[in-house]
């Protein structure tokens, strides 16, 4: 099977690849299956969440932990619940960018990560309780302590 993609052209892809959003993503409910997929393949930072369905629809995200080490994102019992697991350590996360030309304009959703289950490939976009994680957190600002 391929998939078209906005960034790489025709992929090959198999439905095992795909991460199932129940409820979508914020402003994209209809969009159910994503892929990630690698700009570069020695680097696993920044990727494309490639909607499976629509060759259009592509976020450009990141691994938070690797511009952010501080970033310590907790979900919800009810988040967590719903991901079946017992800890947001447990989970991947993953955050959409805004990517600008000078790196220094580029910003990141700090406050709404995707966390995926690794095993079961379900994912949700959540709203972080904690209000020290921004909407458009810059790169080149580091994260306010409390």
């Amino acid at each position: 099977m391929e998939i078209q993609t906005k960034y790489f052209g025709t992929l090959p892809f198999s439905l095992e690849e795909a991460i199932i959003f129940s409820n979508g993503i914020f402003g994209f409910e209809d969009e159910k299956q994503f892929v990630l997929i690698r700009f570069d393949n020695e680097n696993s930072t920044i990727l494309s969440l490639q909607s499976v369905t629509n060759p259009d629809l592509a976020f450009i995200v990141m691994n938070p932990f690797a511009f952010f080490p501080e970033y310590a994102p907790e979900l919800s019992e009810k988040d967590l619940q719903k991901m079946e697991k017992n800890s947001s350590q447990e989970l991947m996360f993953y955050n959409i960018c805004v990517m600008r030309t000078a790196m220094k304009d580029s910003t990141v959703n700090l406050r709404c990560p995707i966390v995926v289950n690794p095993e079961t490939r379900q994912a949700m976009q959540v709203i972080l309780e904690d209000e020290k994680y921004s909407f458009q957190h810059p790169f080149s600002q580091k994260i306010k302590e409390d």
